[in-house]
């Protein structure tokens, strides 16, 4: 699940789920909201990721899916993570959308109020978009 919670400038997303992944997924898929969200499946990218963080990791993919799907011409409509390894902190997100270009622009994923918590309920990411 994920919402936009208010803020002043531009867009904070809060991502959760019962386990990491889950939360990352749900990040990258609360971005294609700011970017346009196609509609068809016409198209798929794969983007990989490292880090030697959490949020290093958070910030990382998400900026290479929104780059990617710019450079690409695709407007995203799912991510799903088709391996993650939480020790080594490396992911593979898989994108398709609609084989248009995005109508809006995400000019940076931010660390500013950037958490990645785990609870007792589960995974909590919060990531600023700057657009």
């Amino acid at each position: 699940m994920y919402r936009y919670l208010e803020h002043t400038a531009d867009e904070l997303l809060e991502a959760t789920a019962p386990t990491f992944k889950e939360a990352l997924q749900d990040a990258a898929r609360g971005s294609f909201e700011l970017i346009g969200k196609g509609e068809k499946e016409e198209k798929e990218i794969r983007i990989e990721a490292k880090a030697k963080t959490r949020e290093d990791l958070v910030v990382e993919l998400l900026q290479k899916a929104v780059v990617e799907c710019e450079l690409e011409g695709i407007s995203p409509k799912t991510a799903k993570i088709l391996e993650i390894d939480e020790e080594k902190l490396s992911v593979k997100l898989l994108i398709s959308g609609e084989n248009k270009p995005p109508r809006n622009q995400i000019k940076a994923v931010t660390y500013h109020l950037l958490k990645v918590e785990k609870g007792k309920n589960g995974w909590k990411i919060h990531v600023l978009f700057d657009v």
